[in-house]
């Protein structure tokens, strides 16, 4: 049995800050348009990793870069 939670697409999700101002992203749309088939069972699973992916991305996506920012030209672990 999985531990992700059961959400329906169009559930409203507070993040730890008390907003309302994501929501479950509309998973059984997005497969249909690529044409991939998710079982109803690991629909909730596809669900939170896609609630998850879309929480990393707006921590990016809200990082402002100055102008000015040197790139970084290789990665050195």
């Amino acid at each position: 049995m999985s531990s992700a939670p059961r959400l329906s697409p169009s559930a409203p999700v507070t993040g730890a800050g008390g907003h309302d101002d994501h929501r479950v992203p509309p998973v059984p749309d997005m497969a249909r348009l690529v044409g991939l088939t998710i079982p109803a069972a690991c629909l909730p699973d596809v669900v939170a990793n896609a609630m998850l992916l879309q929480g990393y991305a707006d921590l990016l996506g809200g990082f402002a870069l100055p102008d000015d920012c040197e790139p970084a030209y290789g990665y050195t672990p």
